[in-house]
């Protein structure tokens, strides 16, 4: 499941090198939280939903043979079930699908897991009609979205002053989605965007910098101020999903959203990033679809924008790429990932910070497309095959 960089942990690093302290924080954060005795453990990506019908993805933390069941009230009719109810170690795509409520209060179920005689729980709340999802007590205002199954979303787990949403925009007079991140209070930055991208999505026109706009969905105490630029030198407005990326009016707009912005050294947005930004485009022309999550990694490092508000400056980028093409000779599904230092490079070759996804997994502790079919997922995740032209 996704991991958040510990803060408590933050300040003890503090005075570390850079590549030291994030070293440190990527063996010692934790992904969820241990439920239960031993090794083993049940995370949902999300544990309160609205009423409405849907399902989200789970995580099973196990070394041996487990088992999974739902309980129910007493007396209640399920309404919800599993798409796996056995297996052997740890998987992260097990599937929780659940029938609308339409009743007029919220039910709950506690998802059961038994492994090596050990036992571990957590317990799922669906929201009754016209209910919202719990505010962040510590956070007022602060309210994720329901969750969604789109093949670009990492697995997550959603912590306390962090919230995941999604934006839409209009195609044709239908609303389909734009794209979506997960947004960290304290630090006032996404830690990652994933959005679909192919010429269709993309749309065309030119850049028309609205700076002016707020992220609807984020409180806006709680988002940067990035109207005038950061107020501090060597710094660009690094966009997470690029302008460029989306072209259509409302998609455009939600682009310049601070939510979407960072603290990105200006040589590194305006070379490197800049031209794989360019690469990400011409893969998704040669794709049926190409899954982008772009992200960053919080450092120790904080400044203070024009609004005064306090800012971290991440400490490094990354982007995973998944590209899906049925009519591929080579395989569906092929994938990338980069990872730069928030620094100046003094070049564009970003070849040479290419990884393959498990690499990169690694090194951040996420779990980046958990539902690509398991026919595929070795080959796209463990390989870097030619067809991105980035030798070896």
């Amino acid at each position: 499941m996704f991991r958040i960089i510990n803060r408590a942990l933050l300040k003890a690093v503090t005075g570390l090198s850079g590549v030291v302290a994030l070293s440190l924080l990527m063996m010692t954060t934790s992904s969820c939280e241990r439920i239960g005795e031993g090794e083993i453990s049940v995370a949902l990506r999300q544990d309160e939903v609205s009423a409405a019908a849907g399902s989200i993805f789970m995580g099973v933390t196990a070394s041996s043979d487990w088992t999974l069941t739902l309980e129910f009230a007493d007396g209640a009719e399920p309404w919800a079930s599993l798409n796996a109810t056995s297996g052997s170690g740890s998987r992260n795509n097990v599937i929780l699908s659940f029938e609308a409520n339409s009743g007029e209060v919220s039910r709950s179920l506690d998802v059961v897991l038994i492994s090596a005689n050990q036992r571990a729980s957590a317990t799922f709340t669906q929201l009754a009609e016209g209910e919202q999802p719990t505010e962040d007590p510590d956070y007022p205002g602060l309210v994720s979205d329901a969750p969604r199954q789109w093949m670009e979303l990492p697995a997550m787990t959603i912590e306390s002053g962090c919230a995941w949403v999604f934006h839409n925009m209009t195609i044709d007079g239908k609303e389909v989605r734009n794209y979506s991140l997960y947004y960290d209070v304290e630090n006032r930055l996404s830690h990652w965007v994933a959005y679909p991208l192919n010429a269709h999505l993309r749309g065309t026109g030119s850049r028309h910098d609205q700076f002016d706009a707020k992220d609807p969905k984020i409180p806006v105490t709680y988002q940067p101020y990035t109207e005038r630029g950061w107020g501090v030198d060597g710094y660009d407005r690094g966009h997470q999903i690029p302008a460029a990326d989306r072209y259509r009016s409302d998609a455009h707009r939600a682009t310049f959203y601070p939510t979407n912005m960072t603290m990105q050294n200006s040589s590194l947005n305006q070379q490197m990033w800049q031209s794989l930004e360019d690469a990400v485009r011409d893969w998704s022309d040669n794709s049926d679809t190409l899954y982008v999550v772009t992200g960053c990694v919080p450092s120790e490092h904080f400044e203070y924008d024009k609004g005064g508000n306090r800012v971290n400056v991440p400490a490094g980028y990354y982007k995973a790429l998944l590209r899906y093409s049925a009519a591929s000779t080579i395989s569906p599904y092929l994938g990338v990932a980069f990872y730069f230092e928030n620094r100046a490079y003094g070049d564009r070759n970003y070849s040479a910070c290419k990884m393959t996804i498990d690499a990169l997994e690694e090194q951040l502790g996420m779990d980046f497309f958990p539902n690509i079919p398991d026919t595929y997922e070795a080959a796209a995740e463990s390989s870097i095959n030619s067809w991105w032209g980035l030798g070896n």
